[in-house]
């Protein structure tokens, strides 16, 4: 039993200031100059992009444009002219390139760039990465599913969105080819489909059980009236359900601050305990313990940005105490905006691992000149699996997604389970003298007993 570290080439010798990662931008920029071939693809999808020989595919997608190609019902098997002979391992990379909104398409084009990274960090000439546009839609991902799986496709990475997902599931499913999509849309999971995501499911559970730990069995939660605001609640009351606890108190606001504090003084209403003065200077914030009186012990706030600017405040205009009520979040509370309001100080929240994060990031911004979106890591991660059973005798084998023993990623520890669903190991949170202070480390492995394997190269230099 052991698990494996996905990460590879991120050693510290290439991070360093002073050119120390210039081989690894001056081989990543040759081969971007490889350019694509056109394939068939799905309408406005970008062509499948051709290797060097003994060189990883890496390069850009190009703009969308419609091609008049038609659907070929039998595979394939795509294989560049230079590759001929190999046993390759074929990897459809379905994200919305043409998508409506400019921020999809942006996504699209941070989470290809980071699969082709993780291909050129391992040196992998085995792998071709074989783009195709979803447009963001069903048909869209219906329509690249099937011109991936004609043109060989042996595992399928992404789609983005739930619905592309659930139209790409189909053609997958009935040609056998595993799906590692980034949706948290739990729907969709299930029968070779796989969740490598963030769910909020995860998140949750995470700050509740730490929080029970710390001695809290009465919980309480004001959520915006939303998908996401109702799929948090219906995960809070099953975590705080597991832990032995109880929900006492559900609220939800839809609107801004008016509906805010309304929220806030039915909460109150439910029963609070109040602070002398005396008592109330004797207390940090830091030094929290859940209170014997009171209708609730710590309750939920899963906003983030400006509207948890505002429903932190109306807490506290509320009568709220954070010294005796202890505010929880999500990882929307990571956000430098967090910071910035008082009444959060000492909140708990829980969200991936910081340090696994940084070094991912130093090197995708020393290679492409920007910071990588915040899903980016997403795209590293699903490639560096891919790689990983190209290596192992070229097989795309289910039991080795599905390792109970999981992998280490750019955010941490996770596991892909038979269900399709991910979990995630996360860091506890706390915000202090203006900065985010990790309370509770995330963990090393699912198994105490698992054993790491390393397998980065011994050279730190790419």
């Amino acid at each position: 039993m052991m698990r494996i570290l996905l990460r590879t080439g991120l050693r510290a010798p290439s991070l360093n200031s002073g050119g120390a990662h210039v081989p690894l931008r001056a081989g990543l920029a040759a081969a971007l100059a490889l350019g694509l071939a056109a394939c068939g693809a799905t309408t406005g999808g970008p062509g499948p992009v051709t290797q060097q020989p003994d060189s990883p595919f890496v390069g850009a997608p190009p703009e969308p444009a419609v091609l008049g190609v038609e659907m070929t019902p039998e595979r394939t098997l795509l294989t560049p002219v230079h590759l001929a002979g190999r046993d390759l391992v074929r990897v459809a990379v379905l994200l919305p390139f043409s998508a409506s909104a400019a921020p999809a398409r942006s996504e699209a084009t941070h989470m290809l760039r980071a699969a082709e990274l993780a291909l050129f960090e391992r040196g992998v000439d085995n792998v071709l990465l074989m783009p195709r546009d979803t447009e963001g839609t069903a048909r869209g991902g219906e329509a690249a599913a099937e011109a991936a799986i004609a043109d060989g496709a042996d595992l399928i990475i992404g789609p983005l969105f739930a619905a592309a997902v659930r139209g790409a599931s189909g053609p997958a499913r009935r040609a056998g080819v595993p799906v590692i999509s980034f949706s948290t849309d739990a729907s969709v999971a299930g029968n070779g489909v796989y969740l490598l995501s963030f769910p909020p499911e995860e998140e949750v559970r995470r700050i509740v059980s730490f929080t029970a730990s710390r001695g809290a069995d009465r919980f309480a939660i004001v959520a915006p009236a939303t998908p996401y605001g109702q799929l948090v609640s219906q995960s809070y009351r099953s975590a705080v359900a597991e832990t032995g606890g109880v929900v006492t108190v559900e609220e939800v606001y839809s609107g801004g601050v008016d509906s805010m504090t309304q929220a806030a003084r039915r909460l109150a209403r439910a029963g609070i305990e109040r602070l002398d003065v005396s008592r109330a200077l004797a207390m940090t914030g830091e030094d929290w313990t859940p209170s014997e009186g009171g209708a609730f012990q710590a309750v939920l706030l899963p906003a983030g940005g400006d509207d948890l600017r505002m429903l932190a405040p109306a807490m506290l205009f509320a009568d709220i105490d954070p010294l005796l009520v202890k505010f929880l979040g999500t990882s929307l509370w990571r956000n430098p905006a967090t910071i910035r309001e008082p009444s959060l100080a000492n909140g708990w929240f829980a969200g991936p691992d910081p340090d696994q994060r940084a070094r991912f990031e130093a090197v995708y911004e020393s290679v492409f000149d920007e910071a990588p979106s915040r899903l980016a890591g997403l795209g590293y991660d699903a490639a560096s699996l891919a790689a990983l059973m190209a290596a192992n005798g070229g097989r795309i084998d289910r039991a080795m997604i599905e390792d109970e023993n999981g992998y280490l990623g750019v955010d941490g520890l996770f596991r892909l389970r038979a269900d399709g669903m991910v979990e995630r190991g996360l860091a506890v949170y706390t915000i202090r003298n203006g900065q985010f202070h990790v309370l509770d480390p995330a963990p090393e492995s699912f198994d105490p007993s698992g054993r790491v394997l390393d397998i980065e190269p011994d050279d730190g230099e790419v």
